[in-house]
């Protein structure tokens, strides 16, 4: 695990746009889905499945941008830009199928080292949380219980009222852990859950997954692989152990 900092910690270049994030960080709060779950193609396939059957098409880049927004949202706005329509009483049910053929087809995959560091972040006495628009069956499919162990809390899109850009998920998390928002850093990978950390007062950096960084640029930091997060100073040590120093 130190050599994985060691090999790449001060070697990145990193991009930011705002100012350097202060050192009062003591928990980081992940997004799953293009973060830690490399798993958005396959919602894009169950889509496109899904709107296939009314006759009608989704962009996979539509998706992306859409990434992190509640389904019950997303769906009127698919159903704009496919050209197609669905009685309002039907679109649960729709919903419903298209979790389930998700589940039918993904291929689980994890970007690469992705629990090394969580691991070295909880290791150096950083808390975490997982805060993830997809609902809880999604979230148990796309981590085991040893991964979502590494979490010391967990919510799902099914566990909040108003999902991103609203900052309530991330809001949800900081109280859960009895925090403020200045002690909350948020790893994202898409405009919405940039928004929604940034409504929440939170500082937010953006990994480079699953978009471009001009569609990441409301962030304080973008960065291409989740290891240049252990070279960022505020992440480097626990404010706590550096005042017992």
């Amino acid at each position: 695990m130190n050599h994985l900092f060691r090999t790449f910690g001060d070697d990145f270049d990193f991009i930011v746009h705002t100012a350097h994030l202060q050192t009062m960080i003591t928990a980081v709060l992940f997004d799953l889905d293009g973060v830690i779950a490399d798993t958005l193609h396959y919602h894009y396939l169950a889509w496109e499945r899904m709107f296939q059957e009314l006759g009608g098409s989704v962009s996979e880049h539509s998706v992306l941008l859409h990434e992190g927004r509640a389904s019950r949202e997303i769906l009127p706005l698919f159903l704009e830009e496919a050209g197609v329509t669905l009685p309002v009483n039907e679109h649960e049910a729709f919903i419903d199928r298209k979790r389930r053929y998700f589940r039918s087809i993904v291929q689980m995959r994890h970007f690469p080292y992705a629990f090394d560091v969580v691991t070295v972040l909880r290791d150096r006495g950083f808390r975490t949380a997982l805060v993830t628009a997809s609902a809880r069956k999604n979230m148990e499919t796309a981590l085991d219980e040893t991964q979502r162990a590494l979490f010391d809390f967990i919510i799902s899109g099914d566990e909040v009222h108003a999902a991103k850009p609203s900052p309530e998920p991330f809001l949800a998390a900081m109280r859960h852990l009895e925090l403020q928002p200045e002690n909350c850093l948020v790893i994202e990978n898409a405009p919405l859950g940039i928004a929604s950390a940034k409504n929440a007062g939170m500082r937010c950096v953006a990994v480079e997954t699953t978009l471009r960084r001009e569609h990441l640029g409301n962030a304080d930091v973008i960065i291409t692989d989740l290891r240049e997060l252990l070279a960022l100073p505020e992440l480097r040590h626990h404010p706590n152990i550096m005042n017992q120093k």
